[in-house]
């Protein structure tokens, strides 16, 4: 699902030029990390939990529909707020200290957020709610724990400022998501075959090692996902519909999960392009 390391360093600082010293090494860990953002939206966002054989299956009603969505927004601004929490208290530790003695400690990072991603979806598809909060929770202490190193790269300031124009962004689609008569299938389609054309290009460009590249996947994953934000909304009203056999409480973890992929994609897309990095 992931090669989490990438050796091409992102060293970007407020005039658009590229520092050394001390945070060249925080930079191409954050580098990976969004590589292993896109890998685990692009493995879990083509799965959707299928009406299981043997459930009583009835129609579901405009209510049902809105209390999914409603779920599915708790349950994501919950992951999101466990994941920021973590997130500083790592960045205030020595953990990234060890990481530099230490690099392989990320790998295992790497491996146990694959493995919480594949499980929960497991777990998602079984009707299993404990399981899938239990998991769900656990990859957002992880994902809090590798996120922490934009606190080493960006500034403060920059990272607040572009938190609220990536939730500005989400929020308009979420609503135009929820709201649009147009069915958004083909879209969806679309910004998936996307997301894995970035994915190569990503690979490509760590060979390539261009800026101009990597600018240019930025834009576009910051389209991509504007667009997986609205066309994952509506599906998982589609889902709520489709799937009433299933736990309300677990279709709206599943949503969650595929919302707050979105949202910490978008939010990283955005940094790149105009975060502003430590001197």
């Amino acid at each position: 699902m992931a090669d989490y390391f990438d050796p091409n360093s992102y060293n970007q600082n407020q005039q658009g030029q590229y520092p050394q010293g001390q945070y060249q090494n925080p930079q191409q860990v954050y580098q990976q990390q969004m590589y292993q953002q896109q890998m685990n939206r692009g493995a879990f966002g083509m799965n959707q939990p299928q009406y299981a054989p043997g459930m009583q299956q009835t129609a579901a009603t405009a209510a049902d529909v809105n209390d999914v969505l409603i779920k599915s927004f708790l349950f994501m601004f919950l992951a999101l707020l466990v994941t920021g929490i973590t997130s500083l208290i790592v960045a205030q530790s020595s953990f990234w200290i060890d990481i530099r003695r230490n690099p392989t400690i990320l790998i295992v990072f790497a491996i146990l957020e694959i493995v919480c991603v594949i499980a929960a979806t497991a777990a998602m598809k079984r009707n299993n709610l404990g399981l899938s909060a239990v998991l769900f929770g656990a990859y957002s202490i992880l994902n809090g724990v590798t996120l922490s190193i934009i606190f080493l790269v960006y500034t403060t300031s920059s990272i607040t400022s572009v938190f609220f124009i990536a939730a500005g962004i989400f929020g308009a689609m979420a609503v135009i998501g929820a709201i649009t008569k147009k069915d958004l299938t083909n879209l969806g389609m679309i910004c998936i075959v996307g997301l894995f054309g970035i994915i190569i290009a990503s690979i490509v460009n760590i060979f390539l090692k261009s800026e101009g590249m990597d600018f240019v996947i930025s834009i576009i994953g910051v389209v991509i996902f504007t667009g997986l934000t609205a066309y994952d909304v509506q599906k998982i009203k589609k889902m709520a519909i489709s799937n009433v056999g299933y736990n309300p409480m677990v279709i709206g973890l599943y949503g969650a999960m595929e919302l707050y992929l979105d949202f910490i994609n978008l939010f990283l897309y955005l940094l790149r392009l105009f975060g502003k990095a430590k001197n």
